[in-house]
């Protein structure tokens, strides 16, 4: 029981920092875009795109100022709502992107995506090899998210034909912050 505790309170005193103890807090959210068929359909090139505003710092109560790391636990995208009434199989490039000051950058990219209801699909699990995301991707978004200012999230789709209805994409995370508590010490 005394080396229990011992190692507890090491971990403790390990985790402690100048400014306090640093916890981890977990987050997730999701964001989702319509995709009118009437819109894509009237594209000449069958191309949509649509974006959501993205404020990390309203996924925790902590002060921003306590956060000091973002880590991306798991990303996902799901296509729902699709309803294909003649049958017609059409693929789409999906490009899920971010900007932030201006700076537009690509997290996932996706060719050749049959435009049906996927159900949830894992495009990064930490730890899973198999994951879609290459490092640099997931140390890019993790870097936009670490700036804590609200950044656009952009879905871009490119159609290799009209599409039967509208339908819905949807992108969410799982993210941990590190974030410095005070021990008021």
């Amino acid at each position: 029981m005394k080396k229990c505790f011992s190692l507890m309170l090491l971990l403790v005193f390990a985790l402690a920092c100048e400014d306090g103890l640093i916890i981890t807090v977990p987050a997730s959210s999701s964001y989702s875009v319509n995709m009118p068929s009437s819109t894509i359909n009237s594209s000449p090139d069958n191309l949509f795109e649509g974006s959501r505003e993205v404020d990390i710092t309203t996924f925790f109560t902590e002060d921003s100022e306590q956060i000091e790391s973002i880590k991306l636990d798991k990303l996902i995208y799901e296509v729902s709502d699709y309803t294909n009434t003649s049958g017609n199989f059409v693929l789409m490039d999906l490009t899920i992107q971010t900007r932030l000051n201006g700076n537009t950058t690509d997290i996932l990219v996706i060719s050749g995506l049959v435009v049906e209801n996927t159900g949830e699909v894992i495009a990064f699990e930490d730890g899973n090899p198999a994951s879609a995301l290459s490092a640099a991707q997931v140390a890019s978004l993790e870097s936009i998210m670490d700036n804590l200012q609200p950044f656009e999230l952009i879905i871009k789709a490119d159609f290799t034909d009209d599409v039967d209805g509208d339908f819905t994409v949807k992108v969410a995370w799982d993210i941990t912050a590190s974030v410095s508590q005070d021990t008021g010490g």
